[in-house]
């Protein structure tokens, strides 16, 4: 388990880095975070931009530190690299979906709206959620319909 202390860190900066720990985070990796106040707004965010990508589990509640173990429940597909040297990444995303535990979520980063995958996973007993996120990039995350 990786530990991120973030307190001595500037607070403007902070989400920021906590971000670029979590994206490097894989199945089941957990990360935990020292901060010096209840961090909720972070959980919001999380929740927000990446739902069931993360799972938030609170270790101590302050007074003067809070800990939280932040675990990933994803399988990450970043098809923008395989698209963009002009392969298919179809069997891939397939490979990771049909390891995908009932807990887990499937996040796939694609350079446009990925419909018609969509539509297959959907038939195959997904649920999805599309996220523009920058320069016309997608997050889709999928999760087993329950």
């Amino acid at each position: 388990m990786d530990t991120l202390d973030v307190r001595p860190i500037e607070a403007r900066d902070r989400h920021t880095r906590i971000f670029e720990h979590l994206e490097q985070l894989t199945t089941g990796d957990t990360l935990r975070l020292l901060v010096d106040h209840d961090p909720i707004p972070l959980r919001y965010q999380l929740d927000a931009t990446r739902p069931d990508q993360f799972s938030w589990e609170p270790v101590e509640s302050g007074p003067d530190v809070w800990s939280i173990d932040i675990t990933s429940r994803a399988r990450v597909v970043d098809a923008r690299p395989v698209i963009a040297a002009g392969d298919e990444p179809f069997e891939m995303i397939m490979a990771a979906a049909a390891e995908l535990a009932d807990d887990q979520v499937l996040v796939v980063y694609a350079p446009f709206n990925p419909e018609p995958l969509e539509k297959v996973l959907d038939e195959r007993g997904f649920d999805h959620r599309a996220d523009e996120i920058d320069d016309g990039d997608w997050r889709v995350s999928f999760t087993r319909r329950r």
